[in-house]
């Protein structure tokens, strides 16, 4: 998950067999990321959070995701990951952290994930949050992921621009659409700390970089 954005192809808890329950998307923009996971029987939210990314060494890349908002509700805390290439050129995660079908005992994992390569017609990749702090919004290309949370829950949304419309991919709970303000957006002069408006609503520019 070392990419700007990646999609993930397995999850291993050792020694079982490696599955992939999920529609997994992860954005990963300056020191800021949003990371949701899809149940792909039911389309509800296997986990979904956003926050912060410490870079903890380069050979090999080791990280920390210090998490904002938290479908799981572990907002606050972090999670730690080093990655090795494999020879196809997708990335391994290996690390560990409790595991939900084994009593939440902490158990090492393996993750291994996927690069995918954004469209750069939009030249820009972006993650904004709310003034409340409760809500991410991010772009990256043809993708958009939000994520809100709130006293009523957690809410996610993924979105993907086809045929020069935006499409639902997945939409749980109540979270801002892409759809409410693309036309109006120009991200290509946004800097960090900037406070922009999304909708008619106030947002803190996170993170924005080249694609």
């Amino acid at each position: 998950m070392a990419g700007l954005i990646s999609t993930r192809l397995s999850l291993r808890w050792v020694p079982d067999e490696a599955t992939e329950p999920t529609d997994t998307l992860v954005f990963n923009v300056g020191s800021y990321f949003m990371d949701l996971r899809i149940l792909k029987a039911d389309q509800s939210i296997d986990w979904g959070m956003a926050g912060t990314r410490d870079i903890l060494d380069q050979a090999p890349l080791k990280c920390r995701w210090n998490k904002i908002i938290d479908s799981l509700g572990e907002a606050g805390s972090s999670d730690e990951g080093t990655f090795t290439k494999l020879p196809n050129g997708d990335d391994l995660e290996t690390g560990s952290m409790p595991c939900p079908h084994k009593n939440d005992a902490v158990t090492e994992f393996e993750e291994v994930w996927k690069t995918l390569e954004p469209s750069k017609e939009f030249g820009k990749a972006w993650i904004v949050q709310s003034l409340d702090g409760m809500t991410f919004l991010g772009r990256i290309g043809d993708a958009f992921l939000g994520m809100r949370q709130s006293e009523d829950g957690f809410g996610a949304r993924r979105e993907a621009l086809e045929d020069g419309a935006w499409k639902d991919v997945y939409v749980v709970g109540k979270v801002p659409s892409v759809k409410e303000f693309s036309d109006s957006v120009d991200a290509s002069k946004w800097t960090i700390g900037q406070e922009v408006e999304l909708g008619g609503v106030a947002f803190v520019v996170r993170a924005v970089e080249d694609i």
